[in-house]
């Protein structure tokens, strides 16, 4: 997770593997892995560019509100538009939510609403360069 995390910082994409289900048009598979669902049920997850199957149901990624991982916890929750929202863990499940949002918003990690971009300092302009 850690080195994909920072390839995706670096400006880098996932890469696909060998499908093991059938794809749309212009569509990768990333991957597939077992996670446990909403802490109850083991379940195979596969994780595409257009959306996550997770035994057979279709969740497209263009539907995602809202990615929130849980640190220290191997999970992450997904928020879908007018879906419930589906809790996913195991080993595999951070690596997997860097690669949703590297889908989603092309960056490692899920924007932070509410957090406020650093403010540049002012720099005295040297007398000798005006």
């Amino acid at each position: 997770m850690n080195m994909l995390a920072g390839f995706v910082r670096r400006g880098g994409r996932p890469v696909g593997v060998t499908p093991t289900i059938p794809l749309r048009a212009a569509e990768t598979q990333y991957g597939w892995f077992p996670v446990t669902v909403d802490g109850a049920d083991r379940r195979i997850a596969v994780i595409t560019s257009q959306r996550l199957v997770v035994s057979g149901v279709d969740h497209p990624l263009s539907e995602v509100v809202r990615v929130r991982p849980v640190p220290g916890e191997w999970s992450v929750e997904l928020d879908f538009a007018g879906r419930p929202p589906l809790v996913l863990s195991g080993p595999w499940v951070p690596w997997m939510s860097v690669v949703i949002c590297a889908e989603l918003y092309g960056t490692a990690w899920p924007p932070v609403a509410g957090v406020p971009a650093p403010r540049r300092r002012q720099v005295a302009v040297c007398p000798s360069q005006r």
